[in-house]
């Protein structure tokens, strides 16, 4: 690499006829040199920005008939009330899921049972499934709904590692202890906060974890009378359910509650419970349950029939408390996951990996690579009598720690170091990437078509996962349809974190003979915050008939029950990151609407924010990245550039519903339901066979899809935007994906969440479409900042590159044992404040190309333009007065050395500046 700082450029050149010079290599620079470095970026202009941002009204020219009230970006009137603001003398019943993972709140109307307010942690520490205190929670839900604390007149909560009100906050004073400490839950903020602790309310119980599930199903579900089951990894312990109904425990409500208080008959399994829990050394846990709900007028019953405890093979003080050695199906399914992918809660990854078993790629040298299933079973038997569990499969080093010789070449080089990067070889369906056109195209396609095998770890990876997802489909299979038998339920509910196996549900909903399979929008541990709230407005109806209890809910609760964001919210975060924008207001939806099909029928990823946020782990429309299910080659891609995740993984469409059956096998089910068998994408179904090749992008390799139904009822807008896409390409439907590009990032929440997420992916995702605001990736405009030659000739003055705000610097290095060895050396600088890309989760820390662009960015002060940074670098250059002056005399044109600093600056300008690290 050249060294850029001793390049000998004469310094008579900046100071005689600079402008006129620049002008004349920058115009060569901007037909050749430039074209490669913005070889790939591209832009589709939809229209002219209509106003300008904040940032520069000064810059538009209204004229005499300007109108200020029409420019989006001026506040509206005088009311600061939020936009979900309640009637101030609204009381709340609050149901909250703590202290585990997936802290969850759910807020609602005591007196008219109205949800006014659900949210996971997550989406506001943006660290997925957080769990601990809910202070964050409860003051955001207060703030949108314009209420204080007094507003809350019951609290019904679960944390179903221990008990809450007798362990933790019955002594505030030893929690602020932990909290001085920084030791348990006190090593997060707000742990001993009145906003977590609620003192003033006193109306509190807790929750165990099975019947919360259950209640968050039975209570909205569109049916009076079903079967509910709880298929779950580990719920409440033995004891503390035992002990709780023997004490009497008014702060308590379990499945033994309502058995002691109404007599029920319970199948335990095992069922000596009651005996082995007294000797064994540590608790059991609920594993699987099995209810049925009967609702009359405002009254629901809610009765436990079965329950299956699976013990704590290992201590619970132990990772995960001993989740990983657990025989639940839920634990077990979860431990493949940990096998494969080194994450317990990366269950839906093993699903999406099972359909590539029998799947054969060709390689380069005329073999073939396929994955078999292992023989053995690992789940065998009868949930509701006897369970054989074979976990060999899943023992020694697990997947994930391996290291094959097929990741090196043969000079011992790490050649591929992702495990589960692969796709398959069909190619011949493989059409470009977003926007590719001209004499690039060519290189881009060969670029885009390189085979991705799989790596022998992932041929061990697929079998593994195509036999834990068999099992539980057998298992899970004859579990449901014994109870089926038993009960003669003919409408079934799925809640737990099984529930949100899709291909299981999928099955179930089709292949038993249920009417009707409800599938609330989170079954895991984030709707047991509504199990608890819907216990708290209803919870009584299992004693008496409660009269004053609120109505109950009479259909599904809409799954869009986050913040909501008002207008000066979006133009906020907007103005935020402004200089990296190009903004235009779209008021008519309408238009909105064709430019996003436009975008998506031309191959380009849109990412959609509208509304509030969607509660549970899937985007439904309102937090979504939405592309062609046309396409294929836009799998890699978006898993590749969008999503930055392994390239095997499938995608799902939004369907309408009245158009489902005409390209997903529903069976007959769909008829009893109007199609609208999957309004949550929990459903997997089969592509029929004459459609998978003209929906290739959301059809998975063994031709599933697992879809979202979508009615007008439900979601007007996207209904609209679907069937606007339905008109102009004759498919009804679009790709759909959460909205999240940052690793390990939930989906967005706030605005700025979505403008950081769609500046990281670095032009990926071509548009950007918030509210009223239809939103691109502003180019690094070079000229403007060389000053610009209008029309008349003349120069406008230069722009001076600006750092996004105070930036900090580390640098590390690494050398071999050999002192003849050059150390390698890399340095990183971080804007925590100021930077719209910065990533707290890594620190935000961003790699320098080298020491060059370090001082370069070190120079964006706002005082120095590019000619004073070219002076800067050649003046360093110069050895002498005398050679200056010989130089001077030689020619006043720019040799290849000066173009090339000319290059590399303008280079690393707008790297840091794609990056937001600069602007101008």
């Amino acid at each position: 690499m050249p060294r850029f700082t001793t390049s000998r450029i004469p310094t008579s050149l900046f100071v005689i006829g600079l402008f006129t010079t620049i002008f004349t290599i920058i115009d060569a620079f901007t037909t050749s040199t430039f074209s490669r470095i913005l070889r790939g970026r591209r832009t589709r202009s939809i229209s002219n920005i209509i106003y300008s941002t904040p940032f520069d009204l000064d810059l538009y020219d209204g004229g005499s008939d300007f109108d200020e009230s029409s420019n989006p970006f001026q506040p509206g009137d005088d009311d600061t009330s939020p936009p979900l603001a309640q009637d101030p003398s609204t009381k709340l019943v609050l149901g909250i899921n703590k202290y585990s993972h997936d802290t969850t709140l759910c807020a609602a109307n005591a007196e008219t049972g109205e949800v006014l307010f659900a949210l996971s942690k997550e989406r506001i520490t943006r660290k997925k499934h957080d769990g601990g205190n809910t202070a964050e929670l409860v003051e955001l839900c207060l703030d949108q709904l314009d209420l204080d604390l007094d507003s809350v007149v019951k609290v019904v909560m679960n944390n179903h590692h221990h008990r809450i009100l007798p362990f933790i906050e019955a002594n505030p004073n030893h929690m602020e202890w932990e909290e001085g400490l920084g030791i348990n839950g006190g090593q997060e903020d707000g742990y001993s906060d009145e906003y977590n602790l609620m003192t003033c309310v006193q109306d509190k119980i807790e929750m165990s974890h099975h019947l919360a599930h259950a209640y968050s199903a039975a209570a909205q579900c569109p049916f009076d009378e079903g079967m509910i089951v709880v298929m779950d990894g580990m719920g409440e312990t033995f004891r503390t359910m035992k002990r709780a109904e023997e004490m009497n425990d008014e702060t308590y409500v379990s499945d033994f509650t309502l058995w002691r208080e109404n007599d029920y008959e319970i199948q335990f399994v095992p069922t000596d419970i009651n005996e082995k829990a007294k000797y064994t050394y540590f608790d059991w846990r609920e594993a699987e349950s099995v209810y049925t709900f009967k609702k009359k007028q405002n009254q629901l019953v809610v009765k436990p029939i079965f329950k299956r405890f699976t013990q704590e093979n290992t201590p619970p003080t132990l990772y995960n408390h001993g989740f990983e050695n657990m025989d639940s199906l839920g634990a077990v399914y979860s431990r493949a996951s940990s096998h494969i992918f080194g994450d317990w809660n990366a269950c839906g990854k093993v699903m999406g990996l099972a359909p590539w078993r029998g799947h054969v790629w060709n390689t380069d040298d005329s073999k073939q690579l396929t994955s078999e299933m292992p023989d053995d079973p690992i789940l065998n038997g009868k949930v509701y009598n006897e369970m054989t569990i074979d976990k060999t499969s899943m023992m020694g080093p697990p997947f994930i720690s391996r290291t094959d010789p097929d990741m090196f070449d043969d000079e011992g080089n790490m050649i591929r170091s992702k495990k589960y990067d692969f796709d398959d070889d069909d190619f011949k369906e493989i059409d470009l990437g977003p926007g590719e056109t001209g004499d690039d195209k060519e290189d881009d396609k060969e670029e885009k078509i390189t085979k991705q095998l799989p790596l022998n770890v992932a041929i061990d990876a697929i079998g593994l996962a195509s036999r834990i997802q068999a099992d539980l489909e057998s298992v899970g299979m004859d579990f449901v349809k014994h109870f089926k038998e038993q009960t003669g339920q003919t409408n079934l509910c799925l809640v737990g974190g099984v529930a949100l196996n899709s291909v299981l549900n999928g099955r179930l909903s089709r292949e038993l003979g249920f009417k009707h399979t409800f599938i609330p929008p989170y079954p895991g541990d984030d709707g047991i915050a509504v199990g608890c709230c819907a216990y708290g407005l209803y919870g009584r109806g299992n004693k008496t008939n409660d009269q004053s209890a609120p109505m109950l809910w009479n259909e599904p609760l809409s799954p869009y029950l986050g913040p909501l964001y008002s207008e000066v919210d979006i133009s906020e975060a907007i103005s935020w990151a402004e200089p990296w924008l190009d903004v235009t207001p779209v008021r008519n939806e309408t238009d909105r609407i064709d430019l996003i099909v436009k975008e998506i029928a031309s191959s380009g990823v849109v990412a959609l924010y509208t509304g509030r946020s969607e509660l549970g782990p899937r985007a439904l429309g309102h937090r979504s990245i939405l592309a062609d299910p046309r396409k294929k080659g836009l799998v890699r891609f978006i898993n590749e550039f969008v999503k930055k995740r392994e390239s095997f993984r499938p995608f799902a469409p939004s369907a309408l519903a009245e158009e489902a059956s005409d390209w997903f096998d529903l069976g007959e089910y769909a008829l009893d339901n109007n199609n609208n068998v999957s309004p949550y994408m929990s459903i997997t179904a089969q592509v029929k066979k004459s459609k998978q090749k003209l929906i290739p992008a959301v059809t998975h390799v063994d031709g599933s899809s697992r879809l979202q139904t979508v009615t007008i009822q439900s979601e007007p807008f996207y209904h609209q935007l679907i069937s606007a896409f339905y008109k102009a390409t004759g498919v009804p439907m679009v790709l759909n994906t959460s909205f999240n590009t940052l690793k390990s990032e939930p989906i967005v929440e706030t605005p700025r969440n979505a403008i950081r997420s769609f500046l990281s992916s670095m032009g990926s995702i071509q548009m950007l479409v918030m509210g009223d605001y239809v939103i691109k990736r502003k180019e690094a405009n070079v000229r403007k900042l060389l000053g610009e030659k209008g029309t008349s000739g003349m120069l406008s003055a230069p722009l001076f590159p600006v750092r996004a705000g105070a930036a900090n610097y580390k640098s590390t290095f690494s050398a071999s044992g050999s002192p003849d060895d050059m150390a390698d050396t890399k340095t990183f600088v971080q804007i925590p404040d100021g930077r719209p890309m910065h990533n707290e989760m890594d620190g935000g820390w961003f790699e320098l190309i080298d020491d060059f662009e370090g001082q370069l960015l070190g120079l964006c002060d706002g005082t120095s333009s590019v000619n004073d940074m070219i002076g800067y670098y050649s003046a360093m250059s110069g050895d002498d007065e005398q050679e200056k002056q010989d130089e001077e005399k030689k020619n006043e044109q720019f040799t290849e050395e000066d173009q090339l600093l000319v290059e590399n600056i303008l280079r690393r300008l707008i790297r840091l500046y794609d990056s937001t690290m600069i602007s101008w």
